[in-house]
């Protein structure tokens, strides 16, 4: 618990903690320079008194309950306060338990330009759209979603979008490939993506994505040909023009994919290094 005299810091202008509570006497109201907080539990009283600080940039969130606690409307909270938030909130970074749903269908502030979660969704975020113009981060992680193409668009119209890191963790049988298309206003910024997944589901067209220069992959090789029906392991990495790093780390050993995968990178035109190992 913080002490009951936090409140009174009004020049307090950033909280660093593992895990930290606001005990219910505490007011924030009068800590108006205090830009950054890390490392809250997000009680009612907490998130109320949050939701008063108007120059907060960043907030980083910590559940430490699992999905069947007391603390059952912590899902309502953080819709709650993302209604709510400043218009100055930049920063979202929630750290839950791994199996705790977030299915928030609470549109985020459209100035936030960071959102990092280590909980999963069940279903495709509805917030992800065109509307979040100054998001440069993102990363969310699936269970047991299907990735459709309308999904990827959506990504793909984040025009400052610069780091996307996806999981998917137990696609369902029905999942097909998603192919990636070139397009010169999809994924404008997009540097640095990553994905993992039991299969490697994307393909990537000549030309996807421009302006990616680090890729980052994990999967079953073995069980993407089986699920897709492939003789293969060509996932269009080759048509990536402003490749320059890759990282792919397999699931189970295959030298054929080993090979394969190898020898895309050498033929790449931009020779980009290669971390390939197997997890």
């Amino acid at each position: 618990l913080l002490p009951l005299s936090f409140g009174k810091l009004g020049k307090l202008v950033r909280l660093f903690a593992e895990i930290v509570e606001l005990p219910d006497g505490v007011v924030l109201e009068s800590m108006k320079s205090l830009q950054e907080l890390v490392g809250i539990h997000p009680t009612l009283h907490a998130m109320t008194e949050i939701g008063k600080l108007r120059r907060l940039k960043v907030l980083q969130l910590v559940i430490r309950d699992g999905p069947r606690s007391s603390t059952g409307n912590t899902k309502t909270l953080i819709r709650w306060y993302l209604q709510v938030c400043p218009s100055l909130l930049q920063v979202f970074v929630l750290r839950a338990p791994g199996l705790y749903s977030l299915d928030l269908y609470a549109q985020v502030p459209s100035s936030l330009q960071t959102f990092l979660c280590t909980s999963y969704f069940s279903v495709f975020p509805m917030w992800i759209n065109s509307s979040l113009s100054c998001l440069t981060t993102l990363s969310i992680m699936l269970s047991r979603v299907c990735v459709q193409h309308e999904h990827l668009d959506k990504l793909a119209q984040l025009r400052s979008l610069r780091i996307l890191e996806l999981r998917a963790l137990c696609l369902p049988d029905y999942q097909e490939k998603v192919v990636i298309h070139s397009s010169a206003s999809a994924f404008p910024c997009l540097t640095d993506l990553r994905c993992s997944s039991g299969w490697m589901f994307l393909e990537f067209q000549h030309g996807a994505m421009r302006k990616l220069e680090r890729l980052r992959l994990s999967f079953n090789a073995i069980a993407t040909n089986e699920h897709f029906g492939a003789n293969n392991f060509d996932y269009g990495i080759q048509n990536l023009p402003s490749l320059r790093h890759v990282i792919i780390k397999l699931s189970a050993y295959c030298p054929e994919a080993d090979d394969a995968i190898r020898k895309t990178i050498n033929d790449h035109p931009n020779r980009p290094s290669l971390d390939l190992s197997k997890n």
